[in-house]
């Protein structure tokens, strides 16, 4: 079951990378982004060693199995980013109340990804909000600033609450 769970965890940080890609144009369709993925060296638990740009990227050889195993992680976390991206306005639509100071187009481009993946999880995906939300709180954690887990856990938090018809007293936005 761990390794599952490592798994889901390396699809979801590959889906976060991908998103990046998508949302910020450096890549112009999905098999760019599959290349780019591709020459990321491993993805570590602290995601050293993962430069978002991937022009410095190097290709190493690699045991035949452990290949096999990243390209099925690889095309997971790129099935995963192409549904969000496809649900990226409704979840967008659904932060919207709770980011007044930081509207979508103004969010950091990784935050703004683990929120849209966060929301996926627990609208689209099935996962429980909990889950969905920590793995979003430690994938911009990982991946972005410092203040980004606070504010992705804050926003998510609320949303979760508000779709699950418990609200705790009103959309008040993040700040």
């Amino acid at each position: 079951m761990k390794g599952r769970a490592r798994s889901i965890r390396t699809d979801r940080r590959y889906a976060l990378l991908a998103l990046y890609q998508f949302d910020s144009g450096l890549a112009g369709d999905l098999e760019a982004v599959r290349a780019a993925l591709e020459s990321i060296d491993e993805l570590g638990d602290d995601g050293e060693g993962v430069d978002l740009s991937l022009a410095s990227a190097r290709v190493e050889a690699r045991d035949p199995e452990r290949l096999a195993a990243r390209a099925a992680e690889i095309d997971a976390g790129l099935a995963l980013a192409s549904l969000v991206w496809e649900f990226r306005h409704d979840a967008d639509r659904a932060v919207r109340p709770y980011t007044a100071d930081w509207p979508v187009h103004r969010q950091p481009v990784l935050d703004r990804n683990a929120l849209r993946l966060g929301w996926y999880g627990f609208t689209h995906a099935g996962d429980p909000p909990a889950l969905a939300i920590d793995e979003a709180i430690e994938l911009a954690k990982t991946f972005s600033t410092e203040k980004s887990g606070a504010f992705v856990n804050a926003v998510l938090d609320r949303v979760a609450k508000e779709s699950s018809g418990s609200d705790a007293g009103g959309a008040e936005p993040v700040r």
